[in-house]
């Protein structure tokens, strides 16, 4: 429907007409039917429900009632800048596609803006009250986006209050939203309203000495909008290419008491108070939904071969997978779980290979004989099998690689899943040393 060479684009009859169209009913403040528009292009209503249901028109169009809709943004744009932008959301779901009220995705554009700001400000290293900036854009954020959901669901007037005095409607408050949004016990509304407190009441407490504690509460804060956000809208918060969370930086302690009276005189008594008040906070609510338990450190990996840290999960992945991840994979002493160098575990799977079976046994799926005529895995045999399984390509259950120096230690749970293969299935040994013998 729209033609495209090199920089120049031609319109089709049905997008300039559309344009036309669009132009006229929000020049008029007039509403139309999904039959005015076929009218009007010459379309099949599969085209246009094709274009809407993508979100492609969510600039241009919004549905009113009664299957009415309303024009906008097509009067300070020209008809190639309106086909353009046609174009260029062809495969791209607008944010606020599911809406109906133009206020609702106005509100979520400026929601998304605004904890994107509340980031980028308390990522700045240079700007010393970040967690001010931080609280003030988060309930700000949160606000529009909860005001947001409730005019999709209950209508415009559901986030105004019922007042008499003449002038600007004014609306709910954060607080009044998350009630009738959340359930009183939910850790997301409780999160939420422990950084409103911050705001409201002890911005003057926010100092940096107790930055990494407050971090704490602000990266679950984050991790429970985004995946929020992402439920309602269907749209992802951040691109793929920003990392869009908040480092967890600082000491988790207490700071130290004269130190902070020193610095900051009566007032200290009070940020001393707040710091363990926290404390107790998260000691009793113990929920990634509310704060980062201490426990854990977020890291960003392609791969967790290496299998030295905790592979949380990454920014785009939400509230669910972190919660979820946090009971996968934790840091392990490699001295305790891989303790046997290649000779020892070679020596220990002889030693209860002859414990568990006879000869007879083991000469019908053992290749290998010591000097005496005995059935043995040797150390080709043990290789064959490990590359066989390819468990020396990575660091895992059974194997794990010392960088420098390189030194290959192997767990007791190799010992019993090595017998299983090799006894298991007679020929087994014999393919695996044919099929590693064969690459060297």
């Amino acid at each position: 429907m729209i033609e495209i060479n090199g920089d120049s684009m031609r319109l089709t009859k049905s997008i300039s007409a559309f344009y036309q169209f669009l132009q006229e009913k929000e020049r008029s403040n007039l509403s139309f039917t999904e039959d005015d528009i076929l009218a009007a292009t010459g379309w099949k209503k599969i085209t246009f429900r094709t274009y809407y249901g993508k979100g492609q028109l969510t600039d241009f169009i919004s549905n009113t009632s009664d299957d009415k809709f309303e024009a906008s943004n097509t009067l300070n744009i020209s008809d190639v800048e309106f086909a353009k932008r046609l174009s260029q959301s062809k495969h791209v779901v607008a944010l606020g596609h599911n809406c109906k009220s133009k206020l609702a995705k106005a509100l979520l554009k400026k929601s998304r803006d605004n904890m994107i700001l509340a980031l980028e400000l308390y990522n700045r290293p240079s700007l010393e009250n970040k967690m001010d900036a931080f609280v003030m854009c988060f309930c700000t954020s949160w606000e529009q986006f909860l005001k947001a959901k409730l005019i999709e669901s209950d209508g415009e007037d559901s986030i105004f209050k019922n007042t008499k005095k003449r002038g600007l409607k004014e609306t709910i408050s954060l607080r009044d939203c998350l009630g009738k949004i959340y359930a009183s016990d939910s850790n997301i509304k409780k999160n939420i309203e422990e950084i409103a407190f911050y705001r409201d009441c002890a911005v003057h407490l926010l100092m940096p000495e107790i930055q990494g504690i407050v971090s704490r509460i602000f990266q679950s804060g984050v991790l429970n909008f985004t995946s929020e956000f992402e439920k309602f809208t269907e749209v992802s918060f951040l691109k793929s290419s920003h990392v869009g969370m908040i480092s967890l930086v600082g000491e988790f302690k207490s700071p130290p008491s004269a130190i902070m009276k020193s610095t900051y005189g009566d007032i200290a008594d009070d940020i001393l108070a707040l710091t363990k008040s926290l404390y107790n906070t998260m000691e009793s609510n113990n929920d990634i939904e509310f704060a980062i338990p201490l426990n854990v450190k977020l890291v960003y990996v392609k791969d967790n071969k290496d299998g030295n840290s905790i592979v949380l999960t990454k920014a785009d992945e939400g509230i669910e997978k972190l919660r979820k991840a946090l009971f996968i994979e934790k840091p392990v002493d490699r001295s305790k779980t891989h303790p046997l160098l290649q000779k020892d575990i070679i020596r220990m799977i002889n030693e209860k290979l002859y414990e568990k079976y006879d000869v007879v046994k083991l000469r019908n799926c053992l290749v290998c004989k010591d000097k005496g005529g005995k059935p043995i895995i040797n150390k080709n045999c043990f290789i064959s099998v490990l590359d066989k399984k390819k468990w020396k390509n990575s660091n895992n259950e059974y194997h794990y690689k010392n960088e420098n120096p390189e030194i290959h230690y192997y767990s007791y749970e190799l010992i019993d899943k090595f017998i299983e293969l090799v006894v298991g299935q007679e020929d087994y040994l014999a393919g695996a040393k044919q099929s590693y013998n064969k690459k060297r």
